[in-house]
This record gives C-alpha cells, sequence and structure tokens, in this order.
C-alpha cells in the first residue's frame, strides 16, 4: 500500500493513503465510514519527508493479530457473558427467562472485552501493530489522476 506523507514528526509519518475495498466495509474507524482517503500513522524507517510517496506495511501477522484483538475478544465476552447468565441467572432468578440475562450479561461481555481493549491501546499503538514506512517510492501514476486518487 502506498501513501503520501503530509506529516513528518521525530521517527513517524503521517500519510494519506486510499482505503481499500476490504476496509470499506469494516466500518471500525470514523474514517473508514466518512471518506475514501485516510490518514495513517506509520513508523518512518526510510527518512521520508513531506510531500514523499511511502510503501506502507504492517509486521508479519500484525494485521491478522489486530483482527483477533478488535473482534476475537468481544466475541469471547459475549459468550462467557451469554453462557453465564444463561446457566447463572437461574440459580438467582428462577422466575426470570433465561435469555434475558443472558443477553444483558453478553452485551455487559461485548463492554468489558471493548474497554479492557481501549485500555491496551496506548500499548499496541507504540509495539507491533504500528504500520511501516518501508521505503520512498514514485508516485504511481495508475492509482493518481490529476493528483487525486483514482476510484
Amino acid at each position: 500500500m502506498r501513501g503520501l506523507v503530509h506529516t513528518v514528526n521525530d521517527d513517524l509519518v503521517i500519510a494519506t493513503i486510499h482505503r481499500k475495498e476490504a476496509c470499506g466495509e469494516c466500518r471500525a474507524c470514523l474514517s473508514g465510514m466518512t471518506k475514501s482517503e485516510m490518514d495513517i500513522e506509520a513508523k518512518n524507517l526510510c527518512d521520508a519527508e513531506v510531500g514523499d510517496w511511502v510503501e506502507l506495511e504492517l509486521q508479519e501477522n500484525a494485521f491478522f493479530n489486530a483482527v483477533v484483538i478488535m473482534y476475537g475478544l468481544p466475541f469471547i465476552g459475549f459468550i462467557i457473558g451469554v453462557v453465564g447468565g444463561y446457566y447463572g441467572a437461574q440459580k438467582f432468578f428462577p422466575t426470570v427467562p433465561a435469555f434475558l440475562p443472558s443477553l444483558v450479561l453478553g452485551a455487559l461481555g461485548i463492554v468489558i472485552a471493548m474497554l479492557w481493549i481501549k485500555s491496551q491501546n496506548p500499548r499496541w499503538e507504540s509495539g507491533k501493530y504500528r504500520p511501516l514506512a518501508t521505503k520512498v517510492v514514485e508516485e504511481d501514476d495508475e492509482e493518481i489522476v490529476n493528483g487525486n486518487y483514482k476510484l
């Protein structure tokens, strides 16, 4: 993936990239929901400067690990909440239908997992999940038309 560098801070660059089709349906970030371009903060391994085009990469397995964290952990929290609510609620509330506490505890499991992920965000932002600007490249004429991204 290629991006146009518009900001350089210490050992980081911020580059504008064209959002790919796979990213377009995710809606995990606000940028992905509203525009076809988004800014990516990447570690500057190629001494890029403002106005340079850079090749952006993720470290090996980082994308898969990020997907597991963002989707797998809330799913696990949901399953634990549903199962715990379904079987545990019968002991404390025998007159309440089992699906109600399981639904509530399932949603609570998702919220707890998302809050934990958010609390760990500084650790993950500075680590292996940050994209890398690996080399300065020439402007790709096939992707760019009149200074704008071709859709």
